[in-house]
């Protein structure tokens, strides 16, 4: 059977994961969660709280598909209510439940929605979420300075808060929303090549996660912050950092992968200062890392830089060695950038040693590959200027229709005020009439009282007669009642005690503890086959990795020729995220078992710079993967569902009798 490789996408800028607020250990959302939740909203008063805890429940769970009943229940009640505060954080929750689902349409008409019910400077860190959310929109679609805009509002919003005036909860939250803020603006800034505003929000978000003590975010922050240092041509700057961000996350015990990327920048830095025997050391502690950990795109980056020392060194044979092999592995991952310097350093190896038609070959490759990226570049600002043009005639417009509604508003205060003196006149007119009729009609009232008195407290007398012989009428009614029955039932029960005492030695002669036994056996043994069904003892006990290997061993037990792979797992994975990957497994495997006829199933499972890829293989009889799509199969629906709710990609290659290939890469951000 044919085994496809994986294959790693290089990424030397790694997302800061570690500021968002912590989720906790806790039980994946499903269907029973949901209910329980309900149900508890159900004992509680129809406020803010209960809102508050359906929307929050929602965040936490990453608005996973049943979270969209929570998030309802909130808008119905809030709607009910009639609260612009609740209703206001109901359509906020709903609006980022269509954001993290990639339905953008739909999350920005709900999140106008939320703002719609905020007057003025209300609910400053539900104003700085909607503008925060609008951001990420603007950024999945690629117009980054539309995002810049919405990013920077929210956390203006945040800076303006009055801090002394907040719970020390709501101090962490402010400060955790902070840390990511900032560090979202620097990572944009960068893509839009202004560096130096970009290194002032790096500075910020170093900061923030070194005053809330998340040492490995700053140490991720600064290795970035050094690595924007580099493109800004401040080398002795960006080594300092660089060093100090390596140093910061070998403490926070970060994956070997992400420090080996830092030896190779730190490397980097070395050749730009003219340092060739310790770039040529970080170059080599980075090879070793990326060879052991089989990380083909560090290794690819890696090559080129180390062939330029060896030409500085006058090693041309090693030089070739190292980038042409840079070059083959390129050629696999496809990344333009790498292309260009391995391309370029064999021309100047070549040429220096007197093969002028290596030399010319490369060249060309190296003239075609720097294009590409110098097109790409271009393409993206071209493509980011119209967008921006689009997103600023909006925004006139919008301003235009701000200006009529502010307009109709003082049309209309002012005619409810001309519509209130009116009133007012007319009211003071039938006022002093209704003054009049109010004389006489007191002095009537006054003599209707006074009949109404007399006849109450006749009435209060005959009322108490009939309560006191009623209430010594019942009391000889329950006198009679305990003495003739509850006297006699009592008697009864006596009775059966004695005569239960007597056949004591009876009923122990009926064997029925072992019965009962054998019943709870049954019992336990059917629980654990569900329970196993529906959240699998290894996933809780030993993660994610060890559910797997448990499928493994019963696929062997079924008879299958099973591989598992599971290298460099990381161990901060989202439990949520933990369940849908190991969910999506199951229905790969089960497919294969339903569909496939195969004998041997590979399951590699491999993480690196905060991603999972998957790649699941079998040797069955393969399928017609366009005609399989066209027919609507609900089995490949569900798994291109699971996939796109983890935000990922998949890849299928199968052809009839030659098995089926799967590859599937998940973000872990």
């Amino acid at each position: 059977m044919k085994i496809k490789g994986s294959i790693y996408i290089f990424c030397t800028c790694l997302f800061l994961c570690n500021a968002l607020t912590a989720l906790g250990q806790r039980k994946p959302v499903n269907q029973r969660n949901v209910d329980s939740i309900l149900q508890l909203v159900g004992t509680m008063d129809k406020d803010l709280q209960a809102i508050k805890l359906l929307t929050s429940q929602a965040g936490k769970n990453r608005y996973a598909a049943p979270t969209k009943r929570l998030i309802d229940n909130a808008v119905k009640i809030s709607e009910e209510v009639n609260s612009p505060e609740m209703l206001a954080n109901s359509y906020y929750s709903l609006g980022n439940f269509h954001f993290f689902n990639s339905q953008l349409d739909s999350a920005s008409t709900y999140l106008n929605k939320s703002a719609s019910f905020i007057e003025g400077k209300e609910f400053p860190f539900l104003r700085s979420g909607i503008s925060a959310t609008r951001g990420g929109i603007a950024k999945k679609q690629d117009a980054i300075s539309q995002s810049i805009v919405y990013t920077m509002r929210a956390k203006e919003i945040l800076d303006k808060i009055d801090t002394t005036t907040l719970t020390p909860e709501l101090k962490k939250k402010r400060k955790g929303q902070n840390l990511v803020l900032s560090n979202s603006l620097a990572n944009l800034y960068n893509k839009t090549e202004d560096y130096e505003t970009s290194l002032i929000y790096y500075n910020l978000a170093n900061e923030a996660a070194l005053s809330m003590n998340d040492t490995y975010g700053a140490g991720v922050i600064t290795s970035n912050k050094g690595n924007l240092l580099l493109k800004m041509g401040r080398h002795q700057d960006a080594l300092e950092a660089l060093k100090k961000g390596k140093e910061l996350k070998t403490k926070a015990g970060a994956p070997l992968t992400s420090l080996g990327i830092s030896s190779l920048n730190i490397g980097a830095a070395h050749l730009e200062l003219g340092d060739v025997e310790k770039a040529m050391q970080n170059f080599n502690d980075a090879m070793a890392i990326f060879e052991e950990k089989k990380h083909a795109a560090g290794i690819a980056e890696v090559l080129p830089l180390r062939g330029t020392l060896f030409i500085k060194k006058g090693n041309l044979d090693l030089a070739i060695a190292d980038c042409e092999k840079a070059k083959n592995l390129i050629d696999a991952i496809k990344v333009p950038e790498l292309m260009t310097a391995a391309c370029e350093c064999l021309f100047d190896a070549y040429k220096r040693k007197g093969n002028f038609e290596k030399a010319l070959e490369n060249f060309e490759m190296f003239t075609v590959a720097r294009d590409s990226v110098i097109n790409e570049k271009n393409i993206k600002k071209l493509t980011q200027i119209e967008m921006q043009y689009d997103f600023n005639k909006k925004q006139e417009e919008q301003e235009a229709i701000l200006q009529k509604e502010k307009q109709l508003k003082r049309n209309i205060l002012i005619g409810l005020i001309t519509l209130a003196v009116f009133s007012i006149v007319i009211i003071l007119f039938l006022r002093k009439r209704m003054q009049y009729k109010n004389r006489l009609a007191v002095q009537t009232e006054a003599l209707q009282q006074q009949k109404i008195t007399e006849l109450q407290q006749k009435n209060k007398l005959i009322a108490m007669n009939s309560m006191i012989e009623g209430q010594e009428a019942e009391r000889l009614r329950i006198a009679k009642d305990l003495h003739d029955s509850l006297g006699g039932l009592l008697s009864t029960v006596k009775a059966h005690f004695t005569t239960i005492q007597n056949e004591i030695n009876v009923l122990s002669e009926l064997n029925l503890t072992e019965k009962t036994n054998q019943l709870i056996d049954e019992a336990c043994i059917e629980v654990r086959r569900i329970s196993h069904n529906m959240m699998p003892h290894a996933l809780s006990i030993s993660g994610l990795q060890g559910a797997i290997e448990d499928v493994g061993t019963h696929l062997k037990e079924q008879g299958y020729d099973v591989n598992i792979e599971i290298t460099n797992l990381p161990k901060n994975i989202e439990p949520t995220k933990e369940v849908m990957i190991y969910r999506l497994i199951q229905e790969i495997i089960s497919n294969i078992r339903k569909h496939a006829n195969a004998k041997n199933i590979l399951v590699q499972l491999v993480g690196h710079n905060q991603e999972l890829n998957l790649l699941i293989e079998d040797d069955g009889k393969g399928f017609n993967i366009k005609k399989v799509k066209a027919n609507g199969g609900l089995g490949l629906k569900s798994i291109h569902s699971r996939v796109a709710y983890l935000d990922g990609t998949i890849d299928w290659d199968s052809q009839p009798g030659n098995g089926t290939s799967v590859t599937i890469n998940i973000p872990l951000l």
